[in-house]
């Protein structure tokens, strides 16, 4: 594998997780009912499908919530039209247009999609062996990159939420000591860190 150009794209999709307070507040704002949600950036069929896709990427189980749970798309949307750029608006929109060119949308638009149709697409691009994955990187597909750059800004999202943040992973404000060489385990029991 091209380790340059994997960490360049590692750096490229990374690049929006500086949180800053101005960011977080913009997730303090996204707090509505799903059925309200009119997205500010994505056209409505573009807000349905970026919301199918994350609710499969990050579904809901007995122990979590899901990213639908902690409004991911609404953030993600907003997030994208107050913080990108021109360029990476651009970026961003031509990704998802691209992403439906890849789905069968009849003219019943996209919310006649199934649950299986969404799920082929992810395991197309995204459920794949190293060796398609480099093929992907090579050829600087669009949907590919599309795809890991929703996964992982829904990812980033999802564990920098509120709920998620406090009540999830370990969150502690205001740190103690350091310790080294400590199991993830015995630190705080299997627990990740929120920040």
């Amino acid at each position: 594998m091209k380790r340059r150009s994997v960490l360049k794209g590692l750096g490229l999709s990374l690049g929006y997780a500086v949180a800053t307070p101005s960011v977080l507040s913009l997730f303090q704002s996204c707090k509505t009912e799903p059925e309200v949600w009119v997205p500010q950036l994505l056209s409505f069929e573009e807000g349905v499908l970026v919301k199918n896709l994350i609710d499969i990427m990050l579904p809901k189980t007995e122990d979590t919530p899901g990213a639908l749970d902690v409004n991911v798309p609404e953030f993600l949307d907003l997030f994208a039209s107050k913080v990108y750029n021109q360029e990476q608006t651009s970026e961003f929109l031509n990704g998802i247009s691209c992403i439906m060119e890849e789905l069968p949308i009849t003219d019943l638009g996209v919310s006649a999609l199934k649950k299986e149709d969404y799920q082929g697409l992810l395991n197309h691009y995204l459920r794949i062996k190293k060796e398609q994955r480099e093929i992907y990187l090579e050829e600087e597909n669009t949907v590919f990159f599309a795809l890991t750059n929703l996964r992982d800004f829904a990812v980033w999202a999802y564990k920098t939420s509120e709920h998620i943040g406090k009540n999830i992973l370990v969150y502690d404000p205001i740190p103690g000591r350091q310790q080294g060489c400590v199991s993830l385990e015995e630190a705080t029991g299997g627990r990740a860190w929120s920040l």
